[in-house]
């Protein structure tokens, strides 16, 4: 086995103000050119871990250390940020936070340039790391008109350019679509095969884990809980259960959905929940979505699924007002949108988006779920009665939480709570499993499967095809211009195959 190039030796840390400790006595050593997956659930102690790899702890961030972190033969301690940068390449879950300049070869030379590097050296540094990202081709593009997964690789480029012998990412898939998601592990695995480079991962995307790590490293309230091959973390099902891990799905996803030849099947004289005829959307002079068209029945239960940059958020924001339809019509239960107010719509179209945080503004959990209700001069007792009855639904039980200090699926499940006090019947999720454990979408997705259950109408956007799997009824894969795909389950005595079922109910059997 080769030997460490990364080592922790009873290592803590507690941030300030931290009530306990985010690492406690780990002791872990890293392989040179092995790659590692760090994984548990939110606030496992994943991210602190990867900060002290590359000095930012305790060298940016203050707190309490002890132990000792040692990166290929440097105590960490006794180091800087920017002399670890030339062994440490850095990758966060965000690219857009770490690209800003006016082109793909700039942002792959800035690194270089600040070592004050011979110009020459510069160059050839910034396109090999690019030709080692798959980017060749693309340096005179602007970082803004890449797609998710190409930013991605940039930003892996920048990290590369530095020639460290370690890459560090944090949850770089968390944003991306399948494809972004199958062009960044292939990058990573491209890497490891033709230079050696050590990569240690925190993500949540287990199929991908599962197909490229060496190892799995599991953190729980900052500890080492498990570490072993992928292939025996992933076969310990109780293991993945404990630590809130989403299985890997090995179904076919689409094997799971009837493929709708026909609506014949639908009473014509039903109203359905939301209908799109011929919809277009431009942002400027770029078409965002173009003749759209999609009939939702009354309390369906349906994903759609699609690339990065195919207008799913955009047609979201259409059909809840936020954003007027180009030309085409929305109807909501037989109402054309263009004819009502966003407030008569958001009574009957409830809108969760991404980022809670965009939602949230107010300095308790109760004032965030009344305040639209105060709003519309309800009564006291009837704003009581709702926010209630709509905390209860979604099983938060501290109403004078402070909702920024909330984990971050309760500050959905704040957002969800405000949505279902104005009473609407059609709620739309768009892709509130990123940045989520998996514990945290599965919170997020049983309140979603009752509500479904009790004649809601759901509407989720999602780029995890597991979850997909697990709870919609009706799965559609959307392009800007229309749907490629559009299947539904089966049904038995009146209910869907998916009812009920976990990821484990989803595998082939032996």
């Amino acid at each position: 086995m080769s030997p460490s190039i990364v080592k922790f030796e009873n290592v803590s840390f507690s941030y300030y103000r931290g009530k306990k400790p985010a690492l406690d006595r780990i002791d872990l050593s890293v392989a040179e050119g092995e790659f590692l997956a760090v994984m548990g659930e939110n606030g496992a102690g994943k991210t602190t871990l990867l900060r002290l790899i590359n000095g930012i702890i305790p060298h940016c961030t203050e707190g309490r250390l002890s132990g000792t972190v040692t990166v290929d033969g440097t105590l960490t301690r006794e180091s800087s940020v920017p002399q670890l940068a030339l062994k440490v390449g850095m990758v966060l879950d965000d690219p857009d936070a770490q690209l800003f300049t006016s082109s793909v070869l700039n942002e792959a030379a800035f690194g270089p340039e600040n070592l004050l590097l011979p110009p020459q050296e510069v160059r050839e540094r910034a396109h090999w790391a690019l030709s080692a990202a798959g980017l060749e081709g693309f340096e005179d593009r602007r970082p803004s008109t890449l797609s998710g997964g190409e930013k991605q690789r940039l930003a892996i480029a920048a990290a590369l350019a530095m020639k460290g012998k370690i890459l560090v990412l944090d949850e770089p898939l968390c944003r991306l679509d399948p494809q972004g998601e199958k062009e960044v592990m292939s990058v990573l695995h491209d890497l490891r095969r033709r230079y050696g480079i050590t990569i240690i991962m925190a993500a949540h995307e287990s199929n991908r884990i599962a197909a490229f790590a060496d190892r799995v490293c599991v953190l729980k309230n900052g500890r080492v809980e498990a570490i072993d091959s992928a292939a025996n973390i992933f076969a310990n099902h109780s293991l993945l259960e404990e630590n809130g891990i989403q299985p890997p799905l090995d179904a076919d996803i689409f094997s799971l959905f009837s493929v709708n030849e026909s609506r014949s099947n639908e009473n014509e004289n039903t109203i359905p929940a939301v209908s799109i005829k011929d919809l277009c959307y431009s942002y400027g002079q770029s078409a965002a979505i173009e003749n759209i068209n999609l009939s939702i029945a009354d309390n369906e239960f349906l994903a759609i699924i699609g690339k990065n940059g195919c207008g799913k958020t955009t047609l979201l924001k259409n059909i809840v007002g936020l954003l007027r339809p180009l030309s085409g019509d929305i109807f909501i239960r037989g109402k054309n949108t263009r004819e009502i107010s966003i407030s008569d719509i958001s009574m009957e179209a409830g809108f969760v988006m991404q980022n809670p945080d965009s939602q949230l503004f107010t300095d308790s959990v109760y004032n965030e779920v009344s305040f639209a209700l105060k709003n519309a001069k309800l009564t006291k007792e009837e704003i009581r009665r709702r926010v209630n009855e709509a905390l209860d639904t979604v099983g938060l039980k501290d109403a004078d939480a402070f909702p920024p200090a909330l984990p971050r699926a309760d500050r959905t499940k704040t957002v969800t709570a405000c949505v279902l006090a104005m009473g609407c019947r059609i709620v739309i999720f768009d892709e509130v499993d990123t940045g989520q454990d998996y514990r945290g979408s599965r919170h997020i997705m049983d309140i979603a499967r009752d509500l479904h259950k009790k004649g809601f109408t759901i509407i989720y956007v999602t780029h995890n095809m597991s979850l997909a799997a697990q709870y919609a009824h009706r799965l559609v894969v959307m392009e800007k211009n229309g749907f490629t795909f559009d299947g539904r389950r089966p049904i038995c005595n009146g209910h869907s195959i998916n009812d009920g079922l976990t990821i484990a109910d989803l595998q082939p059997e032996d």
